[in-house]
């Protein structure tokens, strides 16, 4: 049985993971702890696609501190990965430093990445696998939908009064949810890589489709499925946000 301190390393790897939850698209957010019994080594997690996992980050933090890792666990929300893509291997990170324990909240559902606990094992290092698995998931329900269906996964947000009204009768609709759900909304659409509508909605309420009610490093994609072209040139949606100036340009 896993010791309660696995679990308290692990809660704070999903920590660091979450760190990543607006920026890491299309890659899955995953955070990485290594310890030594009680005592944090160093702490990671992936930040951007291209740039460096959560495992190598950890790692990273651990020589900054001139922390010895060898011999170390090393607590990571994802399975590490074992193949060459815009980066080397995880688990050829892990192997060098002398790692010799793994525990991971959940598989690798990558063909392309999976394998890693397969050659971790294979080189002496203990790995264990599923703990705080439904959290991790959780984290990355999108990538792993994509995954496994070959398709996006999609959230609905409506806005509707008690009786079904969406609108009054002459169309005129805003502010049927208070700020707190406004601000909930916003949180999710920081999480999304595209924000979809429809002609009409732009027409009728000429929405921006951005995130504002938080703090967020990007945009989603916005996208209008307008069948006859008749999107107004002056419609919102095609303002683009400029962070350094806080303002909007046309796009």
């Amino acid at each position: 049985m896993m010791a309660a301190t696995d679990r308290d390393m692990m809660t704070r790897a999903l920590v660091l993971a979450e760190r990543g939850l607006f920026t890491t698209m299309p890659n899955p957010r995953v955070g990485c702890v290594i310890a030594r019994d009680s005592r944090v080594l160093g702490e990671g997690w992936h930040e951007r696609a291209g740039g460096a996992h959560a495992e190598v980050r950890a790692l990273d933090d651990a020589r900054a501190h001139g922390n010895d890792v060898r011999g170390a666990t090393a607590y990571v929300t994802l399975e590490p990965c074992n193949h060459q893509g815009r980066t080397p291997p995880c688990t050829s990170a892990l192997l060098a430093a002398g790692i010799k324990r793994v525990v991971a909240a959940m598989n690798d559902p990558d063909t392309e990445a999976a394998g890693g606990a397969l050659r971790l094992r294979a080189a002496g290092v203990t790995v264990e696998v599923g703990l705080l698995e439904n959290e991790a998931r959780e984290l990355n329900v999108g990538w792993l939908h994509r995954l496994r269906y070959g398709r996006p996964w999609i959230r609905v947000k409506v806005a509707a009064s008690l009786d079904g009204r969406t609108a009054l009768e002459n169309g005129a609709s805003q502010w049927i949810t208070g700020a707190e759900a406004r601000a909930d909304g916003h949180r999710w659409r920081a999480r999304a890589c595209a924000i979809l509508t429809g002609i009409g909605t732009v027409r009728q309420d000429d929405p921006r489709l951005t995130v504002r009610a938080i703090a967020t490093p990007r945009q989603p994609l916005k996208v209008v499925v307008d069948r006859h072209g008749d999107l107004p040139a002056t419609a919102r949606v095609l303002l683009r946000l400029l962070p350094r100036r806080g303002r909007a340009a046309a796009a």
